[in-house]
């Protein structure tokens, strides 16, 4: 009977994972909430549009009721309602919702990307724990020969027992770093999908790719501080907020200050001249324009009984100002107030964006600088290796040495590895803080695969991958 291999383990570069992440429910959450500020705006426009109204009006009247015979009257009317000035609480509304849909652009561009970069860093985590992994198992193989050798030379008497269980205590400690490195990349790799929304898989069932590219030096930090001040979120949002304080502030201002102006006129068929402002008793259409809420209003009126009365047409003319206004006066106060707090939180940002784009200038360059010394350690690992082969060769080194030396270069290479993922982090953190940050900006660089094939869309081992990937360069919430 024969055994089925084992499946070869599926490749899960970072751009699959990316593409996997637009399903996550933290990424259509964001979504969503930008959706929401939309179908305010929507909601806020359609308020401000026509609206229309029609209605019956039924009356049966005897008189008198002793000896009058009874009789119905039934009238139909309409009823339409319009802003048309701009200055109406109904534009005023479209004007806020619609800051409120770019604040709400803002937040869905800020989400998502802080989502992007936690994956890219929990990927590049994995891939340090990979390698970590593949050092801890070199490192219980060097601790094993040890072991081995040392229990030779003890069988021979040239080594004590005490050297004997140092070497025991070595390869027991290379043991639990091997069970640790395990463990650590099992958590990475949970953490990766959970951000992702979805059910990890065995991490042994799973190969991630690539590695990370050294990151050019950054721009000088006047230019990247100019550009965070014109596009983060921080800022433009505290902008945003200024603009809806004023405009509070400007309609505080006009309902305390303008006066209270309506025109009117209606054309009907009126019993009398005092009977326009009441119920007429033929047909009857009315208009009228109030300037200070903005709102243009008409309505018609039709009984179905037939009436003689010659038609009129009636203007009118009313307007009230308020002299003693205490509600509008706190309002005005208060929102007077909010003006200042809202310059004062604008500034506030300018400020913490400026400092924040300083500390991270400064974490990019010292994540460069500090590639210098793990470069020059490799190289003497590597010198060091070519130096004991050569003196194996000759006679003068064994192979445990060897073995020991070659731990030494991929220790030395993991170090200068997690240097290079170091400065690429602090190089997207920088971009993150200068608002040019976009999930399109991260590409990992080859790197050796271990057997197995390429990931399709077919055999990602993942149970949501959008079947079109949307363009995250364009994200909402950028500059108006």
């Amino acid at each position: 009977m024969s055994v089925a291999a084992p499946a070869a383990p599926t490749i899960l570069t970072l751009q699959q994972a990316f593409a996997a992440l637009q399903q996550a429910p933290g990424w259509r959450s964001a979504a969503l909430q930008y959706q929401s500020a939309q179908q305010n705006l929507d909601a806020a426009r359609a308020r401000a549009g026509l609206s229309l109204s029609a209605g019956a009006d039924v009356t049966a009247v005897k008189a008198p009721i002793d000896s009058g015979s009874l009789g119905a009257s039934v009238t139909v009317s309409a009823q339409a309602a319009i802003n048309v000035l701009p200055w109406s609480s109904a534009q005023d509304s479209i004007r806020q919702a619609t800051r409120a849909l770019y604040r709400a652009g803002l937040d869905q561009r800020d989400a998502q990307n802080q989502l992007a970069i936690t994956a890219a860093q929990t990927y590049l985590t994995i891939l340090q724990d990979q390698a970590a992994l593949a050092l801890a198992q070199a490192q219980l193989g060097v601790a094993q020969r040890g072991l081995e050798v040392a229990r030779a030379q003890q069988q021979s008497g040239t080594l004590t027992q005490e050297n004997v269980l140092d070497k025991q205590a070595a390869q027991e400690q290379a043991q639990n770093t091997l069970d640790n490195a395990r463990s650590a990349l099992d958590t990475a790799v949970r953490q990766l999908f959970n951000t992702l929304g979805l059910t990890a898989p065995d991490p042994s069932s799973v190969q991630f790719s690539g590695a990370a590219p050294v990151p050019a030096a950054p721009a000088p930090l006047d230019t990247i501080t100019e550009r965070a001040l014109l596009g983060r979120s921080e800022v433009l949002k505290a902008r945003s907020n200024l603009e809806d304080a004023q405009a509070a502030l400007s309609s505080a201002q006009r309902d305390r200050n303008l006066p209270n102006v309506s025109v009117s006129a209606q054309l009907g068929q009126f019993a009398s001249a005092s009977s326009t402002t009441t119920s007429s008793n033929g047909n009857t259409l009315s208009s009228s324009l109030n300037f200070k809420t903005g709102a243009l209003s008409a309505s018609a009126s039709l009984p179905l009984s037939s009436s003689s009365l010659p038609y009129s047409l009636a203007l009118g003319l009313s307007g009230s100002v308020a002299i003693l206004d205490p509600s509008g006066d706190a309002t005005l106060h208060s929102a007077q107030t909010s003006v200042q707090s809202a310059q004062l939180s604008l500034q506030s940002a300018i400020d913490s964006v400026k400092l924040d784009v300083q500390q991270k200038y400064a974490q990019a360059q010292n994540a460069l600088s500090g590639l210098t010394a793990p470069r020059t350690a490799l190289q003497r690992a590597q010198v060091a290796l070519a130096s004991t082969q050569a003196r194996l060769q000759a006679g003068l080194a064994t192979a445990l040495d060897v073995q020991q030396a070659q731990l030494a270069v991929q220790q030395a290479q993991n170090t200068l590895d997690t240097a290079v993922e170091n400065a690429y982090l602090a190089s997207i953190t920088l971009s993150s803080a200068s608002s040019e940050f976009s999930p399109a900006l991260i590409q990992l660089v080859p790197s050796a695969l271990a057997p197995g094939s390429t990931l399709s869309a077919s055999t990602l081992p993942v149970s949501a991958v959008p079947s079109s990937t949307v363009s995250t360069d364009s994200l909402p919430g950028g500059q108006p």
